[in-house]
């Protein structure tokens, strides 16, 4: 009988030590995970491998099934193309915005929520989880056993929690089944494993979405974090290790939202920085500038920002915390 990996996925093998899924051949019989998934839980080891599926195969083998999909997106990741990859799916669906917690105290989650449903024109059910902890899980329980939701695909960005999410439905179920593999790398679930949760209810857990028009870079932080200050003219933010430039032509309070919390996440400078070709004309107060793969910036008053960072990577949309009116 194959045996498969419960922290990704991965058939069990135990010929190629470098390859997904080994074992050594003692521990074949016992284990429950590959090597590089049990010294991930372990040792805090971070080992990436570089084979995500598809999207159109994902999406294609969820369109054949007649199952429940729930999407996770972080609250960092919320864009045009992610939504397109949630609308693809034509089964019944909900959209999950995942490590809500930095959403400030006086922003109501329900008007954010009713937000993001009214810009990205969704009309499916969408909720918000907090993060790290199982606050908004048990909300997403209820509602599947309301529904009579027995099995249910877990679908999302990677690194978006949705290993987080089964482990905290695992936990309020107490449920006596291994925790799948949580990490802050890319692609740690590489093929559909099966989790039953409890007599009631099995989970799917699904390859991360990868898209290619993302900046990518490797988290500093699990945790998303807020770096806020207030740029005067022409004044220049840095973004990780400088690798790119926002200048403002006026003055502008900010809020940085990213999974990078080193130090050396974001630096303003007092001058313009070179080669700042493209230019980002925005004409509202409170407004999001969306770049793909670090975060969103949300900038409080009408300006005109320069930036190093190709217009492919960058969406504009009104600050989910409060924007202008469309």
């Amino acid at each position: 009988m194959n045996k498969i990996c419960f922290g990704c996925g991965v058939k069990l093998q135990t010929s190629c030590k470098d390859n997904p899924g080994y074992v050594p051949a003692s521990k074949i019989d016992d284990s429950i995970y590959c090597m590089r998934c049990f010294r991930m839980i372990h040792y805090g080891e971070n080992k990436q491998v570089n084979t995500p599926k598809e999207v159109k195969e994902i999406i294609n083998k969820i369109n054949k099934d007649v199952r429940f999909c729930i999407f996770l997106v972080d609250f960092l990741n919320i864009n045009d193309e992610v939504i397109k990859v949630f609308k693809s799916i034509k089964r019944e669906k909900m959209l999950v915005i995942n490590k809500c917690e930095l959403i400030p105290k006086h922003v109501s989650r329900e008007k954010v929520r009713l937000f993001l449903k009214k810009h990205y024109d969704i009309s499916d059910v969408v909720k918000l989880k907090g993060g790290t902890t199982s606050h908004g899980a048990k909300s997403i329980l209820s509602f599947l056993e309301k529904e009579g939701i027995r099995e249910a695909y877990i679908l999302g960005m990677t690194n978006s929690g949705k290993s987080t999410l089964i482990n905290d439905l695992i936990n309020i179920c107490s449920a006596s089944v291994a925790k799948t593999t949580v990490n802050n790398k890319a692609n740690t679930t590489l093929d559909f494993i099966r989790v039953k949760i409890n007599d009631k209810l099995t989970l799917i857990d699904s390859p991360g979405v990868v898209l290619d028009n993302y900046l990518n870079h490797e988290v500093s932080g699990k945790n998303i974090v807020a770096y806020s200050m207030n740029m005067k003219e022409c004044e220049t933010v840095g973004l990780l290790d400088n690798a790119y430039f926002f200048k403002f032509d006026k003055q502008s309070p900010i809020t940085f939202y990213t999974n990078h919390d080193s130090k050396k996440a974001i630096k303003k400078y007092f001058r313009a920085a070179p080669d700042l070709i493209n230019t980002i004309e925005i004409n509202h107060d409170n407004v999001d500038i969306i770049v793909h793969g670090i975060g969103f910036i949300t900038v409080k008053k009408a300006v005109n920002v320069t930036t190093n960072v190709d217009k492919k990577y960058i969406e504009i949309r009104p600050s989910m915390f409060g924007g202008y009116n469309e």
